[in-house]
C-alpha cells in the first residue's frame, strides 16, 4: 500500500493510538530501568551510591542528545519525502542519520574517556559519592554508539509503519537491562559497576536487533550503495530538524548539573539523591506525552508533505488532547502517593523530608507538558525546527536556569523545585501562541498543493 495514503485516510484517533501506544510502551519500559537501576542501587548500595549515579544524569543526556537529532531529523526527513512519493530521498535521509550518529557518537566516547576527573568535577560530584560516579561513568561512556544506533533504528522501523517493531527495539535493551540489574546488583553484588554493565549490554543488544530489522527488509529503506551517500544538504538539514532534541537533552544535563550543585549546597548528598528520584519519577510522568509525540510524527510528516493541512492540525489537536489526559493520572499518583514512591528508592527518614514537599512541587503543573511536548514534536515533523528550538531553548535554559539560582534565595530549598513548573506554565504560553500562529499560515495556505518552506532541502 502508498505510504501516503496510509496516513491521509481514515480516521485519525484510531491511528494516533496504533503509532502511540507502542511507543510510549517502549518509553515506558526504558522509564522503568532507568528507575530500576536507581531502585536496586539505592536499596542494596545506600545513598551516596545513589548520589553517585544522579551525578552522571547529565552523561546519559549527552549520549542522548547526539542520537536524538541524528534519528529525529533523519526519521522527520523521511517521513516528509515520503508524503511526497521521493523515494531515493527517503533512503539517503537514513544513511545520512546513520553516518551521523557513528562520527557523533564516538567522538562523545573518546572525548568522555578522556576527561572524566574534569566533566565530574563540573557535574557537581562530591567527595563521598566521587567513586560510585567514575566507575559508573567510565563503563556508561563506552555505550554511546550503541545508544545512538538504537535511536535511529527504532525511529526508522517506527516511521516506516511498523510502531510495534519499533518498540521491540528498545523494549529488548530494557528487558535485558532489568535482569541484568537483578543478577549483578542483588545476586553478585556489583554495585554501581553493575548497574552500569547491565545499561551497556542492553543498549548492545537493541542495537543489534535495530540492525537485523532494517538491513533485513522490515523497513521501507532500501539499503543499496546509494543509501549511504553523504549529502551535506540534507544532513544539515537532519540536524536542523533534530536541533530542537539537541538542545533539550544537553540542556536536561546542564540543568542537573546546575540541580546537584544546588541541591548539594543546600542538602548535600540526600538532597542529591531526592533529585535522582524526582528526575527518575519525570521521566515516567511524561512517558505518555513522549510516547505520543513520537507516535504523530510520520502522520503529521506524511500529511504535510502531501499538502494535507487540516489534516495535520487535526492530528497536533487529538493528539493533545489524549497526551494531556493521561499525563493527568499519573500526575495525581504522584501527588497522593509521594511518600511510597520516595520509600521504594530505599528513603530514610530525612530523604522523606526533602522528598515529599519536593515532589509535589515539582510536579504540581506537570499535565501541561503533554501540550508543550507534541508542540515541540510538531514543528519538528514539519521541517520548521525553530519555533521547537525557541520552545525548548527558552523552557529548559533562559527560564529554568535563572529560577533555579533565585528561587531558594526566597524559599530555601523547596523552591528549587518550584523552578520546573513555573518554567513549564511560561513555556505552555509560548506554545500556545506558536501554535495559533501556525495554524493561521496553514489555513491560509490549504487551497495550495504543498508549503515550501521547510518541506524541501
Amino acid at each position: 500500500m502508498n505510504q501516503t495514503n496510509d496516513f491521509s485516510k481514515g480516521k485519525l484517533f484510531p491511528m494516533i493510538l496504533k503509532y502511540s501506544i507502542p511507543a510510549a510502551i517502549s518509553l515506558l519500559i526504558t522509564a522503568i530501568y532507568n528507575i530500576v537501576d536507581r531502585i536496586f542501587v539505592g536499596n542494596f548500595n545506600g545513598t551516596s551510591a545513589l548520589a553517585g549515579l544522579s551525578i552522571c544524569f547529565p552523561l546519559s543526556y549527552m549520549m542522548m542528545a547526539f542520537g536524538l537529532t541524528c534519528s529525529a531529523g533523519g526519521s522527520s526527513m523521511f517521513s516528509l519525502f515520503a508524503g511526497k512519493g521521493k523515494r531515493e530521498e527517503m533512503n539517503r535521509s537514513f544513511g545520512n542519520a546513520l553516518i551521523l550518529v557513528v562520527i557523533s557518537e564516538i567522538f562523545l566516547t573518546v572525548f568522555l574517556l578522556l576527561f572524566v576527573e574534569p566533566i565530574l568535577r563540573i557535574f557537581g560530584v562530591t567527595e563521598t559519592a566521587y567513586e560510585y560516579a567514575a566507575e559508573y561513568y567510565r563503563i556508561v561512556a563506552l555505550g554511546c554508539l550503541f545508544q545512538g544506533l538504537t535511536q535511529v533504528f527504532c525511529d526508522f522501523v517506527r516511521v516506516s509503519g511498523r510502531p510495534v517493531l519499533g518498540m521491540c527495539v528498545t523494549g529488548i535493551g530494557a528487558v535485558t537491562n532489568i535482569i541484568l540489574d537483578a543478577v549483578f546488583v542483588a545476586v553478585l553484588g556489583w554495585g554501581v559497576r553493575g548497574a552500569a554493565w547491565a545499561t551497556v549490554i542492553g543498549q548492545i543488544l537493541s542495537a543489534l536487533f535495530g540492525a537485523y530489522l532494517v538491513f533485513k527488509g522490515y523497513t521501507k529503506v532500501e539499503i543499496k550503495r546509494e543509501t549511504f551517500s553523504f549529502d551535506w544538504k540534507l544532513s544539515k538539514k537532519i540536524i536542523s530538524c533534530g536541533f530542537s532534541f539537541w538542545i533539550a537533552q544537553m540542556a536536561m544535563g546542564l540543568i542537573s548539573l546546575v540541580y546537584n550543585s544546588q541541591l548539594g549546597k543546600y542538602g548535600g548528598d540526600t538532597a542529591i539523591s531526592v533529585y535522582a528520584v524526582v528526575a527518575s519519577i519525570m521521566t515516567f510522568v511524561i512517558m505518555p506525552a513522549s510516547g505520543i509525540s513520537q507516535g504523530i510524527q510520520p502522520i503529521v510528516g506524511n500529511n504535510f508533505g502531501a499538502g494535507h493541512y487540516k489534516r495535520v492540525m487535526e492530528t497536533l489537536y487529538q493528539a493533545s488532547a489524549l497526551s494531556v489526559g493521561i499525563t493527568c493520572i499519573i500526575w495525581l499518583i504522584v501527588l497522593v502517593f509521594p511518600e511510597e514512591i520516595l520509600l521504594a528508592f530505599g528513603a530514610a527518614e530525612e530523604m522523606l523530608e526533602i522528598g515529599v514537599p519536593g515532589l509535589r512541587t515539582n510536579f504540581c503543573i506537570t499535565p501541561v507538558l503533554g501540550f508543550v511536548m507534541l508542540v515541540t514534536t510538531f514543528f519538528q515533523a514539519i521541517a520548521k525546527p525553530v519555533p521547537s528550538i525557541v520552545i525548548t531553548f527558552l523552557r529548559q535554559i533562559l527560564f529554568l536556569i535563572p529560577f533555579i539560582y533565585l528561587f531558594p534565595v526566597f524559599w530555601g530549598m523547596n523552591g528549587i523545585f518550584a523552578a520546573q513548573p513555573v518554567s513549564d506554565a511560561l513555556a505552555l504560553i509560548l506554545s500556545v501562541i506558536l501554535v495559533v500562529r501556525e495554524q493561521r499560515k496553514l489555513c491560509g495556505n490549504a487551497s495550495a498543493p504543498m508549503v515550501k518552506t521547510g518541506t524541501a532541502y
